[in-house]
């Protein structure tokens, strides 16, 4: 770019974990000039920088305080003119962008923190910038907005903007305005371990695209954001929390014909949601096995007599624990690498008082030193008895390229379905976690032709088959059962599963969920067949 840049307009903000920022830049080129004249077509540059001093760049733990960026034609979002995966600390990155012939241009800019260990704050300045030509041009830049939130805009005629943040991109309806006899459907979203609520809005954005506009039954997403910096508290713990979130959007407690209910406690008329779905990808899954237990359990079965169950998902999920995983893995979560999570998925056998705090979701008279998974999988446990309560139960399970969750663990043991068939199957080593690492933290830029090629030539989908308790074989040795195999047959003994199996290239622990909608394309087909094929 040339020498001279004159800035059009400029904005300035911060973001934690979780959040985004989102601009709708319009430009005019007629408002520009003053007095109108032809002037040579120019590139305009949109400018992201991450304003946090360059000390913070090497503070991993407490971060990593990097944001991403991409920017869209508005009135064609399935185009992604420009990405950048990761702008560290003091890092500047700039795309141009060509001005329509008639002089008017319209774009959008998504700015998203990638803060996933700490509540911390990343800064962040946008501008758009312009290579002027000779001309004369009404630069008035006393056009300044200091909003409520602390984002500062100032701006030249020829830019209009819109801006939305977080709390209005993943706001939630008032359901106690809701129209009399009007059925409310909460799709609850939940993320893994280390994740946040953007990790699901891609999944959360088509289902609103498809369901918005239709009649009927109203479907609102809750993307849940209670565990962010907190996922390694533990299953249970997590859990309770998005349990009270949920119970407040349904209006909990509502009058019921029951001595269980503090009569003190304010109540509503009935449960502002009439049905519900829990979808969960990766350490979410198991998060809303305990949050469906939870549910029953803390409304004394109430819930599920008032709401009705519909569907319960889970995506590349370990069921069966991280018991597969390397020893090296393994060591850092027996002394608490992941916190009491990493326990859980140990499989750690727990005190009496550790299993005092999971009451409500697991089996509440199970022996001494249980393990949580094992204890959640117990037909007599509030969260088994919960699943029952589902229509659906689905599982998606990446058969290659997940290094966090292995097959046999996302498929919950059981299935009629040979991965050598189809690929190479080998065992994950520590090069294989340093690059899922390494691509986790500094992503790739896929080939800029790849963004608007929606749909791959190549199913994902390679196998997609309901399970039943009297398809399940029987134990070659039950003295000898590892306690995979027990949880598997627990939750195997009185429910039907529908198992799907999913090939993706590149990251695939992701992929599968959309994490990013342009770096992770490759799971969009997969997105595509869940909404397909589930009615919510």
């Amino acid at each position: 770019m040339g020498k001279d840049l004159t800035c059009l307009w400029r904005s300035s903000s911060s973001l934690g974990i979780g959040e985004l920022t989102r601009f709708r830049i319009k430009f005019n080129l007629a408002k520009l000039l003053s007095p109108p004249t032809t002037v040579e077509p120019f590139p305009l540059i949109i400018e992201v920088k991450n304003s946090t001093p360059l000390i913070y760049r090497g503070a991993l733990l407490t971060g990593p305080y990097n944001i991403s960026a991409c920017i869209l034609e508005t009135r064609n979002v399935c185009a992604c003119l420009q990405l950048k995966p990761v702008l560290a600390c003091g890092e500047i990155w700039r795309a141009a962008l060509d001005i329509p012939k008639e002089g008017v241009g319209d774009w959008t800019a998504d700015i998203f923190s990638e803060v996933i260990f700490s509540p911390n704050k990343v800064g962040y300045e946008i501008s758009v910038l312009a290579e002027l030509p000779e001309g004369h041009y009404n630069l008035r830049s006393d056009n300044e907005v200091i909003s409520e939130n602390g984002t500062t805009v100032s701006y030249t005629p020829g830019i209009e903007y819109e801006m939305w943040k977080t709390e209005d991109i993943f706001r939630l309806p008032d359901l106690s305005n809701r129209k009399i006899g009007e059925e409310v459907h909460l799709v609850v979203l939940t993320h893994g371990l280390n994740g946040t609520a953007l990790d699901k809005k891609y999944l959360k954005e088509r289902l609103e695209d498809k369901y918005n506009n239709q009649t009927g039954t109203r479907v609102v997403p809750y993307v849940a954001d209670v565990n962010h910096a907190s996922t390694w508290d533990g299953i249970e713990i997590c859990a309770r929390r998005i349990a009270d979130k949920v119970l407040k959007i349904a209006g909990w407690p509502w009058n019921v014909n029951s001595t269980d209910i503090d009569k003190e406690e304010e109540t509503s008329t009935g449960p502002y949601i009439s049905k519900i779905s829990l979808t969960g990808h990766s350490l979410g899954g198991l998060i809303n096995v305990c949050l469906a237990g939870y549910l029953n359990s803390l409304t004394k079965g109430e819930f599920y007599r008032s709401i009705q169950a519909v569907n319960f998902i889970t995506v590349a999920t370990p069921w069966l624990g991280s018991t597969e995983q390397p020893w090296y893995i393994k060591a850092g979560m027996h002394v608490g690498a992941v916190g009491q999570t990493g326990k859980d998925l140990l499989a750690v056998q727990r005190t009496r008082s550790e299993q005092a705090q999971a009451r409500g979701a697991a089996e509440e008279n199970t022996l001494e030193e249980e393990p949580l998974l094992l204890a959640l999988a117990h037909p007599s446990s509030p969260s088994h008895q919960a699943l029952v309560k589902f229509q659906h139960r689905t599982i998606y399970a990446n058969i290659v390229n997940d290094v966090s969750v292995s097959f046999r663990t996302a498929s919950l043991y059981f299935i009629d379905f040979d991965p050598t068939s189809y690929v190479k199957v080998r065992p994950v080593n520590l090069l294989d976690h340093l690059q899922h690492i390494h691509n986790t933290l500094n992503p790739r830029v896929p080939p800029i032709e790849t963004f608007t090629n929606q749909r791959s030539a190549v199913n994902p989908i390679l196998h997609d088959k309901l399970y039943t308790p009297d398809g399940i074989p029987p134990p070659a040795d039950e003295c000898a059962m590892p306690i995979e195999e027990r949880i598997a047959r627990l939750w195997h003994k009185d429910l039907t599963w529908r198992k799907v199996v999913v090939r993706l290239e590149g990251e695939a622990h992701l992929s599968v969920i959309v994490r990013r909608e342009w770096l992770n394309k490759e799971g969009k087909q997969v997105i595509e067949h869940l909404l397909n094929e589930h009615e919510f």
